[in-house]
């Protein structure tokens, strides 16, 4: 009876006190152990700065059992991450393979010209991480991800005041602002996700190209393409068309490009590697290849193996997808 009228109350019961010195010395060997911040840990576990601060030092007047449980999941979730983190490979570096190397040389021509460039192509064949690369390499570049909430013009030239650094102001000045702050940087402006972007939008990304004489590539998919060059048969867009010079393609991933990143990860074993090149055939093209690969990878690790097996391929594909992996030409 007197615990449930302390709960009532928010006064901590003995046990949840005894839980709290248990927590307490785990939590802190944790943060001095890695150097965390208590602020960032409060934000993780979602647990006010001033309650953590006071819960750690013993002197929380509120209710410690809150508190601890918010804390015990903290640790829990941060030790299964850490997990995941020590098992999980190590990123590879980039990999100029061809596809994203035809894909840079669009914006890198674009940018020097400068030009309209347009690159279309399936899920996950490398041309974000192609326009990534090229941001990395050169100044001046920036990338805006478009989405089905940029229905207008308006809403472009909003998200591309936040890409490039400059207040948004007062929608009818936002143009000028954008042209200002980009004139004479000899920059390039990437719009990925393109397809999302209405006729009108995409007309006023080509007015920033014009006034500003900067480089503009598009990259999407396949209905982006078909779209743009359906401008050019009609003469009230026909100015979008005339204007996109270089133009790079890619419905799937090449041979080479799967076989480089095969080499890259150090897999030999032949029947691993078909395997791996009918997934990057498939919808998702590389990068579901390269998630499958990763996940099969950690699988491998968490029985202490270095080398991938077949199984661990096919777990990792069906964790992934809820399907099979089939045979190769089964």
């Amino acid at each position: 009876m007197t615990e449930i009228s302390n709960l009532a109350t928010g006064v901590s019961t003995p046990d949840e006190e005894t839980r709290a010195r248990t927590l307490r010395i785990e939590l802190q060997a944790v943060i001095d152990a890695e150097g965390l911040a208590v602020k960032a840990v409060s934000e993780q576990a979602d647990i006010g700065y001033s309650t953590l601060a006071a819960w750690l030092k013993g002197n929380y007047a509120g209710r410690t059992d809150t508190v601890n449980t918010k804390v015990s999941s903290w640790i829990s979730a941060h030790k299964a991450r850490k997990k995941v983190t020590a098992a999980a490979p190590q990123a590879l570096e980039y990999l100029d393979i061809p596809s994203a190397s035809a894909f840079r040389s669009v914006m890198e021509y674009s940018q020097a010209t400068p030009d309209m460039g347009l690159i279309t192509g399936g899920a996950g064949v490398g041309k974000t991480y192609a326009a990534e690369e090229h941001q990395r390499r050169n100044p001046n570049v920036w990338i805006l991800t478009a989405d089905p909430s940029m229905q207008t013009p308006n809403a472009v030239l909003r998200e591309l005041c936040d890409v490039i650094g400059v207040e948004c102001g007062a929608q009818q000045r936002r143009l000028a602002a954008i042209v200002r702050r980009v004139t004479g940087t000899r920059g390039l402006v990437i719009v990925d996700e393109a397809q999302h972007l209405t006729t009108q939008a995409i007309d006023q990304l080509r007015t920033i190209h014009d006034k500003a004489r900067i480089g503009v590539v598009f990259i999407g998919n396949e209905p982006l393409r078909r779209r743009i060059e359906g401008m050019g048969r009609d003469t009230s867009h026909a100015m979008i068309f005339s204007r996109i010079g270089m133009r790079k393609r890619r419905d799937r991933s090449q041979v080479k490009d799967v076989a480089m990143v095969l080499d890259a990860c150090g897999l030999s074993d032949q029947e691993i590697r078909d395997r791996c090149r009918f997934i990057a055939m498939q919808p998702g093209a590389l990068r579901q290849m390269t998630k499958t690969l990763n996940y099969a990878r950690v699988l491998a690790r968490s029985s202490d193996r270095d080398e991938v097996s077949m199984r661990d391929l096919g777990d990792a594909w069906k964790e992934l997808t809820s399907g099979e992996l089939p045979a190769v030409g089964g």
